[in-house]
């Protein structure tokens, strides 16, 4: 059946049912039957125990919010809903999603620089590298000059001359002319440079100078500034003015020493004097 074609009660609307059951509306219903009060004035007061009502409910008295916590959420979330993250209050709603993250805050100042680790091991060591292009040759130096000036020759006979000198150049030379007719007519000197040769170790403060020949052998000395005597050999070979020297210098061994014997010690005994034919022993007569 309809509701709509219901007669209205000529005391107003009436509460609903859940209305009924509060002590406030049926006191203003009593009113109302025994013709206390009038219409508006229930009205009024049922307005006012609604809002008593709903109060009560707020303060827990009325539905089981902890219930209908319980019934949709999690248990750890009916027991944040029960200890009241804000304030206390049962029927607090769901917590709801997290907000996004805030921006990003200034930047610290830099820390202070920490100490220096320990030093490590040693390496192995690298490969030898490949060996570098020669470099160009440097400018020829300023011809040296020498105070060590010296000269000496042989003549064994009279169809060859040989000499050897040091003109002051740095140098020793040894020389070769060729010599006829007894020796009055000579050919032109052919010199050789006996300190050329790299691996010759040619003395370079050689000073003092000499000859000497034998059997087609000449030996050439020299005589440091330092006091070292150094020799070389050169091979006289067959044809006018030709030597063969390969300028290997060697030192003489040994060399003249401080404690050499004394000349003076070799002739303690009296020397030997010339005798006189004609004056023989007369064991000799």
């Amino acid at each position: 059946m309809s509701t709509e074609n219901r007669t209205r009660s000529p005391l107003g609307p009436l509460p609903g049912r859940s209305s009924w059951l509060a002590g406030g509306t049926l006191a203003s219903l009593a009113l109302v039957m025994v013709g206390v009060a009038s219409p508006a004035v229930a009205t009024a007061q049922n307005v006012q125990a609604a809002e008593t009502v709903r109060a009560a409910q707020e303060a827990g008295g009325g539905s089981d919010c902890t219930t209908s916590v319980k019934k949709k959420q999690s248990p750890r979330a009916a027991e944040e809903a029960q200890a009241g993250p804000r304030g206390g209050d049962k029927c607090e709603g769901q917590r709801g999603p997290t907000g996004p993250t805030g921006p990003r805050g200034p930047r610290g100042r830099d820390g202070e620089d920490g100490a220096d680790g320990a030093d490590g091991a040693t390496g192995a060591t690298g490969a030898t590298g490949a060996t570098g292009a020669t470099g160009a040759t440097g400018a020829t130096g300023a011809t040296g000059t020498s105070l060590c000036v010296d000269i000496d020759s042989v003549r064994d006979n009279n169809d060859r001359e040989f000499k050897a000198v040091n003109p002051g150049d740095g140098n020793t030379y040894a020389g070769i002319r060729e010599l006829s007719n007894g020796g009055a007519t000579v050919g032109p000197w052919t010199w050789y440079d006996l300190s050329t040769n790299p691996d010759g170790d040619y003395p370079p403060d050689a000073c003092g100078v000499s000859i000497g020949h034998q059997a087609n052998r000449l030996v050439i000395e020299v005589v440091t500034q330092g006091g070292q005597i150094w020799e070389t050999f050169c091979t006289v070979q067959p044809g006018p003015g030709t030597l063969t020297c390969n300028g290997v210098w060697n030192l003489d061994v040994p060399q003249p020493d401080a404690g050499d014997p004394d000349i003076r010690r070799a002739t303690a005994a009296p020397p030997v004097r010339p005798m006189d034919p004609n004056h023989l022993p007369k064991t000799l007569k």
